[in-house]
């Protein structure tokens, strides 16, 4: 029985071969619309020049999700599927994918599990690297099984986001305006995390690159993280990714830490110098 593993692109994992056996991996890319223009986020897109188009606008730019079509063409590519979107809240996405499964399962043939990750970038990466690494341990586990570990893995894990600008934020109503401007005025670098309402939830503000590192640490001990998969996204910051990914292997030597860039979508919301971390306790952990 062939299996497939798809995300939508807010999920920064391209070009991933999945090591299960008879199991493909895909991504259904967003859309960016900046001055009129419509960018697809796949492999294509020059995530840099986005960026600085964004950056340039001074009307608000938007993102689309992928069509119905789209999700339904990916769904027919294996007999059992499991997709992962970014937050329903955040974005059509999930809804789009709901509609998919449905029309593609009335044709018979397909088993179709869907993820809403109430979440964006690295807890998307997250459930597919230990949904790619269940299966492959667990070749024999039936649909039922594999839509429940993936389940426990998506209601205990979480992602933060380390920003440092926040007009796209402010702009979309995800993040409280004045509170964006004062930290944009202030150069304070918040840390926050996605909130059931698709809005950034602060855990703390503060200045200084290791004093947010030591932040970040801070709160994925709060939230019970012991080791396993860690997920971090960058927006052309891969050095303050590695400060980070070597400080969380000091604390937990048993951390399996993944770096990635962004794409346009999660550039869009993080922003220049952002990052995004995903990582997960008890069966999220990956251990």
């Amino acid at each position: 029985m062939s299996w497939a593993i798809i995300a939508d692109s807010s999920c920064n994992l391209r070009g991933y071969t999945p090591t299960a056996a008879d199991t493909t991996y895909a991504v259904a890319p967003l859309k960016i619309n900046v001055g009129g223009t419509e960018y697809v986020d796949d492999d294509n897109l020059d995530v840099a020049e986005l960026n600085r188009l964004v950056a340039e606008e001074q009307s608000a730019s938007s993102s689309s999700c992928p069509s119905v079509g789209e999700w339904a063409e990916l769904f027919r590519t294996a007999e059992k599927v499991v997709a992962v979107t970014i937050s329903a809240n955040l974005s059509g996405s999930y809804e789009a994918a709901v509609m998919a499964r449905d029309m593609v399962m009335a044709e018979g043939g397909h088993q179709i599990h869907l993820v809403n990750s109430r979440a964006a970038g690295g807890k998307l990466e997250l459930i597919c690297l230990l949904l790619d690494r269940y299966l492959t341990k667990h070749p024999e586990a039936s649909f039922d099984e594999v839509c429940t570990y993936i389940d426990g893995v998506e209601a205990f894990s979480t992602v933060l986001f380390s920003l440092s600008s926040y007009e796209n934020l402010t702009k979309s109503g995800r993040m409280p305006k004045m509170a964006g401007l004062l930290a944009n005025k202030l150069n304070i670098r918040i840390l926050g995390t996605a909130s059931d309402e698709g809005t950034i939830k602060i855990v703390a503000p503060t200045r200084g690159q290791k004093k947010m590192i030591l932040k970040v640490v801070q709160a994925m001990e709060g939230d019970g993280f012991a080791g396993g998969v860690v997920c971090i996204d960058h927006v052309e910051n891969e050095a303050m990714a590695r400060e980070l990914s070597t400080a969380i292997e000091n604390r937990w030597p048993n951390a399996e830490v993944h770096i990635m860039s962004c794409g346009g979508l999660c550039s869009y919301y993080a922003e220049a110098k952002g990052l995004i971390i995903g990582y997960g306790w008890n069966t999220a952990s990956g251990l």
